[in-house]
């Protein structure tokens, strides 16, 4: 890994507060890191340019749009490397995927989808398929329960708990056409300013501060996350799959709090379907990824049938907004 990728003290610092609220305004940043608001900037900036940021993203609660997430993990034929990138473009393209990302293992492409119902995500999935009849090798389907997100408390000294939860049994908002659009700009740049959001809708800055609130004190704006490429700061992501045999909700509450005041652990994400649970963890080296699975096997092996680890290697898309929507 280049030397000149590695994150100096205020880079980390800099990221470590863009990961608890990405919409913090660089003035602020500059004040707690005694710094001006021009030299946060630059460092932003030379973040982008060294490709360890790539965009800013809003984490929505879509369940509260009435809106369901499915997992699918692809195997993919090699026919050769156009194709497959091909296959991801369009992926990326696509307004009902929220998450693509290459990976490894015994998958090739994670893409998350989201739909009205399952009849809608099946006829799309298929849709995909016919699309691409000799990339797609084989997949494998998981429905999205919840997700948990925990930050990135190793950037941090002292982390803040700033648990977020998406999905679950919600109760729908009801959202007009304003607060669709603001959702959508969200959804695309988290930092994009009010002024930007109000040019495009022909109302003013202070209506859209106004609604970025409400859609805050609603939960269904959460949160506001940098997509950062981890391996260009020598991080590796992995996937850490994981099936029960013994379904204890005693037993999976423990694990969940062990999972929660781990520093390495992103997010873990309990679906249905071949995978019970779905743990993102990122480490500096294979012994701490190995560390991680080996007490897991341990603390929790009256619960934990089977493991599967999936190295992730680079994230393409982050949306939390459907764009069917």
């Amino acid at each position: 890994m280049p030397k000149n990728n590695k994150l100096n003290v205020n880079e980390k610092k800099i990221l470590a507060l863009l990961d608890q609220n990405a919409r913090m305004p660089f003035s602020l940043i500059g004040k707690r890191l005694k710094k001006s608001q021009q030299q946060v900037s630059f460092i932003v900036d030379r973040l982008k340019k060294r490709d360890i940021i790539k965009s800013f993203y809003t984490i929505i609660d879509y369940s509260k749009l009435d809106i369901l997430n499915f997992r699918v993990y692809f195997k993919v034929s090699y026919v050769n490397e156009k194709k497959l990138d091909e296959f991801i473009k369009y992926l990326i393209s696509d307004p009902y995927s929220s998450w693509v990302s290459s990976c490894g293992g015994r998958y090739d492409v994670i893409c998350t989808f989201f739909a009205s119902n399952v009849s809608q995500f099946n006829k799309h999935l298929r849709s995909i398929i016919e699309q691409f009849p000799e990339q797609i090798n084989t997949f494998s389907v998981l429905t999205t329960i919840i997700l948990r997100n925990f930050g990135r408390k190793y950037l941090s000294v002292k982390p803040a708990n700033n648990e977020l939860f998406v999905g679950g049994d919600r109760i729908p908002e009801i959202l007009d056409e304003i607060d669709l659009v603001i959702l959508k700009n969200l959804s695309e740049d988290a930092r994009k300013s009010s002024v930007e959001i109000s040019n495009s809708l022909n109302v003013t800055p202070k209506t859209i501060i106004n609604r970025i609130k409400s859609l805050e004190n609603k939960q269904i704006i959460l949160g506001y996350k940098p997509l950062i490429n981890l391996q260009s700061i020598n991080y590796t992501p992995v996937l850490i799959l994981i099936k029960f045999h013994n379904i204890s909700s005693v037993l999976e509450n423990e694990l969940v709090n062990y999972l929660k005041f781990n520093s390495n652990v992103f997010s873990l994400v309990k679906t249905i379907g071949e995978w019970d649970m779905e743990i993102t963890i990122e480490t500096q080296d294979q012994k701490q990824v190995r560390k991680i699975e080996l007490e897991i096997r341990q603390k929790f092996a009256l619960l934990i049938q089977q493991i599967e680890l999936i190295p992730l290697y680079q994230p393409h898309k982050m949306r939390f907004m459907p764009g069917i929507v």
